[in-house]
């Protein structure tokens, strides 16, 4: 199992401790690119897609998960 896989299921079980480096780390392996980060938000973009917007924070919020999850769902369908 990569890296890239283990961070995936790591976010998919939805910790309560899930670092701000390690869903950077997943959405830049998903093709998105940080197109600004603007006071304590971090702007992500992908050409065909919303822009991702997370805190710079950590540990992530668990609502925040579920919306990184919501907004990547077709990234992961389209990968496997």
């Amino acid at each position: 199992m990569s890296r890239k896989e283990k961070l995936l299921q790591r976010l998919l079980s939805q910790p309560k401790d899930l670092r701000f480096e390690e869903v950077e780390r997943l959405i830049f392996s998903l093709g998105y690119s940080l197109d600004r980060i603007r006071g304590s938000h971090a702007i992500y973009c992908k050409a065909g897609r919303p822009p991702l917007t997370i805190p710079v924070k950590s540990p992530v919020k668990s609502y925040l998960i579920k919306q990184v999850l919501a907004a990547i769902e077709d990234d992961l369908t389209d990968e496997e």
